[in-house]
């Protein structure tokens, strides 16, 4: 995020929280004259949604330069929180950028986390026969593109993956994707934002395959690599070939 727009969202931020200093004031002159209306029971709060997607979050602060940059960290992540992020899922994005304000020592400082979402109920490890290892989002990183990977089983969220009933795999907000929509022998595998695409469908079949809906062809641990890192990609299916049957809690087996 560039540093234009912290500093001219921080500044409305510093604004809207001057407005509201001066508010209570004129609310309480108002309420002396005013009849205050009977109590009414609360509105009952509609369940917050678990996030999906990942997300930005923009966190502000203002004083001492120590002062100020604690109330940024604790703004950011008390929206993350609020919004159903948990802390460990977020991470530093940009900044901290500190802009002086006066001569007094007193900062504005804008920084921005970046969140990805909490596993959805019923997620887990999706686990190669042949190489014992995970199948794990590289980095735990959620750009689109990002390679799908065997690694280690460590039980981060990045080799937490959850089938839905539309068909595809997803982890951290994404889905497993053949990249590029292609359908040789060998095409690689990414994290992309889900689109509905058929080459974002994937089939359960008997003996641990998982099929690609749009090629045919099945999640292949390619050339038969065990080490960490080894790219995932389709291959022809071959039941019998164990680089190519997969098991774990995410497939309930």
């Amino acid at each position: 995020m560039k540093l234009a727009r912290w500093l001219s969202t921080t500044a409305a931020t510093f604004l809207a929280a001057a407005t509201l200093v001066a508010g209570p004031a004129a609310a309480s002159a108002t309420a002396s004259s005013t009849a205050v209306p009977a109590a009414t029971a609360a509105p009952t709060p509609a369940a917050a949604l678990a996030p999906t997607a990942p997300k930005y979050f923009l966190g502000a602060g203002y004083g001492p330069l120590n002062i100020a940059t604690d109330a940024a960290w604790n703004s950011a992540y008390a929206q993350a929180t609020q919004e159903g992020y948990p802390a460990a899922n977020c991470s530093r994005s940009a900044g901290p950028v500190a802009a002086p304000v006066g001569n007094g020592g007193y900062y504005q400082v804008s920084l921005e986390i970046y969140c990805v979402p909490p596993p959805p109920p019923g997620s887990g490890q999706i686990v190669g026969v042949h190489s014992g290892k995970c199948m794990d989002v590289k980095g735990a990183k959620t750009a689109d593109g990002t390679p799908i990977q065997l690694y280690d089983c460590n039980g981060t969220s990045a080799q937490l993956w959850k089938p839905e009933a539309d068909g595809t795999v997803r982890a951290l907000g994404k889905c497993l994707d053949v990249q590029y929509a292609k359908t040789e022998n060998g095409s690689l595998l990414g994290l992309n934002s889900c689109h509905q695409g058929t080459n974002q469908k994937w089939e359960q079949l008997p003996g641990g395959l998982l099929r690609s809906v749009h090629s045919g062809k099945c999640l292949d641990a390619l050339g038969w690599a065990t080490g960490n890192g080894a790219r995932l990609g389709i291959w022809d299916c071959a039941p019998s070939h164990t680089n190519q049957q997969w098991r774990g809690s995410a497939l309930g087996t």
